[in-house]
Order: structure tokens, then sequence, then C-alpha cells
């Protein structure tokens, strides 16, 4: 629909500055580009509308620049919830959309509003559980299965998204990265969140490796599994069971780098959808978390059951005690 020639225009500073939060998947250090934001808007405009026509709904980065420079205030329902889905948005107030005004005093037109305040945790200690002073999130790029690009699966960007909102709440510093196709990541650094599983990355595999409690396991099909060496139980994927359940299993554990001179948090699900429930699970019960972990080395296993058209989290719960590591309850490094 053409825009009223009386309608103010102001950019939307809010979504730009979240797109620019959210690393690339192509360009490691550098923000999500425009095209970038568009192809996550379009994978999860396909996801939260399965069977759906969606051809009229597909966006582009030029369409992105509209929406950031102000030009468009009020996408389609289906698109708006797309935006919310990919950063992890409440409402649309939280990305300063609003059905724009015409001229002042124009009834029946809303005035923009900004978005809902966050409250700051002034909680150091909460905040130690993912860093000290900052915290960089590290997420995996994956080969596109159709047009052979390299990618971050939707779930991990959304993840990466609300630990970064969490720091900033816990007045940390976030900063994100990528893995690159082929795994080859420098893991040996202070602060470090690592969303990454053995498959895609020898590194982080090695560091895995160091944990007898939980381990990964392969089977000659191909399909993995996370074996609890403690009780003996293997635990799989209901996404890869036939027939399939919306339910998913992930490691969360701080172990100790490769180096030795240091830890870092590492968890990943079987399925992305795992990884979501881990992310939940600490920007929910991050203090809980702390206070029972402190600095020490530990691992868990974590079931996720979600949303089969969303992918978001319904319940989480912990399937496993809190395994100690290296002379535990002492700190581990």
């Amino acid at each position: 629909m053409p825009r009223h020639p009386d309608t103010v225009i102001t950019p939307n500073a809010v979504l730009a500055q979240a797109r620019q939060r959210l690393t690339s998947p192509q360009r490691p250090g550098q923000p999500l580009s425009r095209t970038e934001l568009a192809d996550a808007i379009n994978a999860s405009l396909d996801r939260l509308f399965p069977g759906q026509s969606l051809t009229a709904h597909y966006v582009d980065h030029r369409w992105v620049g509209k929406l950031e420079r102000g030009e468009h205030r009020w996408p389609s329902p289906e698109r708006r919830a797309a935006l919310r889905h990919v950063f992890g948005a409440a409402d649309d107030t939280d990305l300063d959309l609003y059905i724009p005004r015409r001229t002042a005093g124009t009834a029946g037109c809303h005035e923009p509003r900004p978005p809902l305040p966050r409250k700051r945790i002034n909680d150091t200690k909460a905040s130690a559980f993912l860093g000290n002073g900052s915290v960089t999130v590290v997420t995996p790029l994956k080969q596109e299965a159709i047009r052979a690009r390299p990618v971050v699966a939707l779930e991990d960007v959304v993840g990466a998204q609300r630990l970064g909102d969490l720091a900033k709440r816990l007045a940390l510093d976030a900063r994100f990265e990528t893995v690159p196709i082929g795994g080859e990541v420098d893991l040996n650094r202070e602060n470090l969140v690592v969303i990454c599983g053995p498959r895609l990355s020898r590194r982080t595999a090695a560091v895995l490796d160091q944990d007898s409690r939980i381990r990964f396991e392969s089977t000659p099909s191909g399909i993995w599994t996370l074996r609890d060496n403690e009780t003996g139980l293997v635990h799989s994927s209901g996404l890869d069971e036939m027939p399939t359940r919306h339910w998913d299993v992930a490691y969360l554990g701080r172990l100790p780098r490769l180096d030795g001179k240091g830890t870092l948090i590492i968890f990943t699900g079987i399925h992305p959808q795992g990884s979501l429930g881990v992310v939940h699970l600490i920007t929910t019960t991050i203090h809980e978390l702390h206070r029972e972990t402190a600095d020490r080395c530990f691992s868990m296993l974590v079931g996720t059951q979600f949303a089969p058209d969303t992918g978001e989290p319904v319940r989480v719960d912990r399937l496993t005690p809190i395994y100690w590591h290296v002379g535990a309850p002492a700190p581990c490094a």
C-alpha cells in the first residue's frame, strides 16, 4: 500500500541497532547485513507459518533498508511475527514498530512508542557465570543444503541474541563470533560461551572430549546421541525417532580450555532446538546456576520440549544432576 504523503518518517534506530548487534555468519566480526537479516526473516516465516503460501511476505535487503529508514513502520502480521522471532522480542514495541501517524493531532493513529524499559541487573555474581566484564558468544557456520552457502542456524542466531541481551542486563559487554566452515576457532580465550558440538569443529570436540561423565556418540547410521556414563543411559533426540517427537537433548558444561589457562562455557543440542532450550535455562535461572556451580567445572544434560511450528522451548528440564570435574567442588582452573 502506498505511504500517505503526510506520514511522518522517523528512522528506526532500535531495529538497526538490533541488527548490528548480531554477527554475520559469512563475515566473522562484522554485523549482520541487511541481506542476511532478510534471509533470517524468510527462514522464520517458513518455520512460523508452515504450509502457507508466503510468497507475498518474503523480504529482501531493500525491504529491510526501508524498515530501518522508517519508510515502513507497520509490516504485515506475518512479517512482524518473523521479526520478533529473529530478535527474540516480546512484542512489536521492543523493535519500535507501530502504526505511523500522518500529522500532529491526527485521530486514530499512534505516536511512536519507545521500547519497553529493560531492568538492568546489577548482580556481578550472576554475571560471572557468563564472563568477567565481557562475554563472547560463538556460534557455528553450517553449509546450507540448497544454496551451498555458509549460514548460522536460526535457533543459534536467536539464542546468541538472547544471551547478548542477558549479558547487557548483567552489565557485561557482549560480542558475537562464528565458527567458520571447517571448525578452526581459537578457544583459548577468556569469557567464551560456545554453542557448538563435536561434529562441526574438531577443537570443540577436543574440549568436550575432556568430559568423562557425558560423551557424545555417533551411531553407525550417523545419528548423534549423548551417553550419561554415570547411569549408562543413552539419550537421543526425538527428531531422530520414528515417529518424530518435538523434543531434543542438549549438553551444558563449563570445561577447561585446551591450553589449561582457564575455562569456557560450552553447550549444544543434538539439534538447534536443544541449544535454544539451554539458552532458555540460562536466561531464566542464571542466578541459580551460578549459585550451584560458581567457578567449578561441571556438566549436565538438558531436555527441551519445543513448539513444532516455531522451535521455541515449551518445557525445559534438567535430565541429570550436576556432574563435577577435575577434583571439584574446587575451582577447575
